[in-house]
């Protein structure tokens, strides 16, 4: 049991990290587009490392709140499913008739992590070409 947990923890990281090539591109297009804001904001006087943190903060907010919403739900999930046994065991031939189900903490803490660390990533491949960036206001 505590192999196939592991096991579905490997899968499940996996998705998330095709899941941030979603977020990688969707940042970079943002940096695409916003390109004359952000030659503004170098002239008002932000300098690189800020405008990097703009979108660096911007990737980690989305990747926060699709992860806290995603844990809520199976919370909530597995919380039903204690309490009202949703999905049966099939077959008869189990002391129980419904999946069993345990709430840890550890394992919330583990995911929570995991989608921390993964939207780091995601969020400073975009946001580095930031520094790499000539900042001009006059549009060749």
């Amino acid at each position: 049991m505590n192999m196939e947990r592991w096991i579905i923890y490997g899968v499940l990281s996996l998705i998330l990290v095709v899941a941030a090539f979603t977020m990688i591109s969707a940042l970079r297009m943002l940096i695409l587009e916003k390109e004359k804001d952000i030659n503004v904001l170098y002239a008002l006087g932000g300098n690189k490392a800020f405008i990097q943190k703009i979108f660096l903060s911007e990737g980690l907010l989305l990747a926060i709140i699709g992860g806290a919403v995603g844990m809520l739900l199976a919370l909530i999930i597995a919380i039903l499913q204690i309490k009202y046994h949703l999905i049966p065991l099939q077959g008869g031939s189990f002391l129980i008739d419904y999946f069993p189900v345990k709430l840890q903490p550890g394992n919330f803490l583990l995911v929570g992590a995991t989608v921390f660390v993964i939207a780091l990533i995601a969020s400073w491949l975009p946001s580095r070409r930031v520094l790499n960036q000539e900042f001009s206001l006059r549009s060749e």
